[in-house]
């Protein structure tokens, strides 16, 4: 080996002494430094595909090489390649800072509230089933059918006066079935007591003087000579209740059969609706049910727009997206309706709504429009009456007969 050779090898070995010792004190002072408590960033796992360990890595980037014979994965946080962020060509590397996460505590809330929420009406569902109990009137007239009854719907007109709207709600909660009968205002009861029409008997026994309820007992009596039984309930609603149960609800959606324009300045009654499907508010529904003036059969065809009306408000309110709003609808019926059905009577009647499924079937009482002693009625037609109610109205086993109704029909 010639001078030159032997000089150039002495070199070399000196430069691999120089970053060999660089090494070893690196190393301790790597020992005498206390490990963080806890890293800024977790250690990441390396894939040592071609085979290196973590010592030859170092040496890779020196002009060495060490293979093994296995490739093997090794936890670390310190060996990074140069190209890395935070590599300063010195042996030193900078922890990146970790970007902080946006606290979406606006979000996070709502959705805390949304649970509550759910909790709640799964709570509130929950008790009603426990504890909802079907009504049943005190005057039965036998044996009952099983999970039926029947409840008097009543609608005051603007004074507060007279049941212009009179509905029996029949309920067959193990049939899944629910029907609406409508009973004209001008039909004919008992000429005797002086109150020849069956919309002014609730005034006329009581109402006049506040009692309403003597008022709406004398007409339950009243629609038993009607329909062979007594209801087993009833609700008095007023007209602001009504319009503020529709706004209450988000509306109806309803198609409005034709123009209807009527002023009267006495009731302080102005109506103004267009023909066709709309969705109306709380007023605009109260002037639809109370429009009877334009139509050919008057207060007939009044009676079955009302009913019409029913049926779609209970099934469209049923979905789950007027949900939110039935609680505050139930208080408004609460606060401002007269009944004698109680809290879990009330949850009995809306679950078996519920259950019933979107059909509410109607009919209106056997009949037709008369003048009897100059005054203009609806005469009932009882074989027909009979026949109807024990097809679908009623509750009891026994069937009901011509005789059992009144005999002021035909």
């Amino acid at each position: 080996m010639g001078k030159f050779e032997k000089k150039k090898q002495n070199d070399f070995e000196d430069i691999q002494n120089v970053f060999a010792k660089r090494d070893r004190e690196r190393a301790e002072r790597m020992r005498e430094e206390p490990a963080p408590q806890e890293p800024l960033t977790p250690p990441r796992r390396i894939r040592q595909d071609a085979g290196y360990s973590v010592d030859s890595m170092r040496e890779l980037h020196e002009g060495r090489a060490v293979y093994e014979e296995q490739p093997q994965y090794v936890e670390s946080s310190a060996v990074r390649s140069p190209r890395e962020p935070g590599f300063d060509g010195g042996g030193a590397f900078e922890q990146p800072r970790r970007k902080k996460r946006k606290k979406h505590r606006f979000l996070r809330g709502l959705l805390k509230a949304a649970a509550v929420l759910l909790i709640l009406i799964i709570l509130g569902g929950a008790a009603s089933v426990l504890f909802a109990r079907m009504p049943e009137t005190n005057a039965p007239i036998g044996p009952r059918k099983d999970g039926c009854c029947t409840v008097l719907l009543c609608g005051t007109d603007e004074a507060g006066a007279r049941t212009d709207t009179m509905l029996l709600l029949y309920l067959d909660r193990n049939g899944k079935n629910a029907r609406l009968l409508s009973i004209p205002r001008d039909t004919m009861v008992n000429r005797s007591s002086g109150d020849y029409k069956l919309n002014g008997a609730y005034w006329a026994n009581g109402g006049a003087q506040g009692d309403k309820e003597q008022g709406m007992s004398v007409l339950l009596d009243y629609v038993k000579d009607l329909v062979g039984f007594r209801p087993d309930g009833y609700m008095l609603i007023d007209l602001n209740c009504f319009e503020d149960l529709v706004d209450a609800m988000g509306g109806v959606t309803f198609e409005v059969p034709m123009d209807m324009e009527y002023n009267d300045p006495t009731q302080d009654l102005y109506i103004n609706l267009k023909q066709g499907t709309q969705k109306l508010n709380g007023q605009e529904a109260m002037w639809l049910v109370r429009f009877r003036s334009g139509y050919a059969m008057a207060d007939l065809e009044r009676v079955r727009v009302q009913r019409d009306f029913l049926k779609a408000a209970v099934s469209q309110w049923k979905s789950i997206t007027r949900l939110p709003r039935a609680p505050y609808a139930a208080l408004l019926l609460m606060q401002n309706t007269e009944t004698d059905l109680s809290w879990r009577n009330l949850c009995w009647v809306a679950l078996t709504l519920v259950r019933c499924g979107s059909g509410l079937e109607s009919d209106t009482l056997p009949g037709e429009p008369a003048w009897v002693g100059g005054g203009a009625y609806y005469v009932q037609h009882r074989q027909e009456t009979a026949a109807l109610v024990n097809e679908k109205y009623n509750p009891y086993e026994k069937e009901i007969t011509a005789e059992d109704l009144h005999p002021y029909g035909y």
